[in-house]
């Protein structure tokens, strides 16, 4: 029961911070007013997440979960490539901040802020072993460390993206050949063949469908990591 009680607030905490920082920046937004929001004290909400940081963490790993289901719903192959999963994610992603500015806020807190990239790094390693993501390739290790590097990259590309006047495929097509060459030192023609299948997944997935999973990704009826 108590198990249950404690999921339930997790559960209402992230939702509300999400929705808070959705509408006034990660920056914008303190944990006292995240306690009143949930209607608890600053110190039991700092029982469950000590700093604004760990509360990040927690929102992003749910929005990497529920993007990710999504995508693979929408992957019809049977075998299934994770270097298409990172571009058809990227493109996604990036997609989805143009279209909702507080999600892009979230977006953009999650790839550029120092304060959340510590706990990213960290995160984003414990959500590719869950998830079994590059379980195949030997080089492991030199993928991950790629992930982490192409993704801060592209966050910084998001973010002066009008400078830049690149498309969300093109960003996700830079990582996610980036990634393959440097990193997992893959041939032009998978690399080529790889951002192909990309492509199609994105365009089996549809946009709103994928922004309405993630607004409702702490409904009482869905799981949370």
């Amino acid at each position: 029961m108590a198990r249950k009680k404690n999921i339930q607030r997790r559960r209402e905490i992230l939702d509300n911070t999400f929705r808070l920082v959705r509408v006034y920046g990660f920056d914008h937004v303190s944990l006292q007013e995240i306690a009143e929001d949930s209607g608890i004290s600053k110190s039991l909400l700092q029982s469950y997440y000590p700093h604004k940081s760990t509360l990040m963490t927690d929102i992003v790993r749910n929005l990497f979960n529920t993007m990710w289901d999504q995508i693979d719903a929408n992957y019809h192959e049977q075998k299934k490539n994770p270097f298409v999963r990172v571009k058809a994610m990227i493109c996604i992603a990036i997609r989805l901040g143009t279209k909702d500015t507080g999600l892009g806020q979230v977006i953009t807190e999650a790839f550029t802020n120092q304060r959340s990239l510590d706990n990213w790094s960290k995160m984003i390693d414990e959500w590719m072993k869950s998830h079994e993501a590059f379980a195949q390739y030997k080089n492991y290790p030199e993928i991950r460390t790629g992930i982490a590097f192409i993704l801060t990259g592209t966050g910084r590309l998001y973010r002066d993206r009008a400078k830049h006047k690149l498309t969300a495929e093109e960003m996700a097509d830079y990582a996610t050949s980036s990634l393959m060459f440097s990193f997992s030192h893959a041939q032009p023609a998978k690399i080529k063949a790889a951002l192909a299948e990309g492509h199609q997944v994105i365009e089996n997935c549809s946009i709103d469908e994928i922004h309405h999973a993630i607004d409702t990704m702490f409904d009482e009826d869905k799981a949370i990591l």
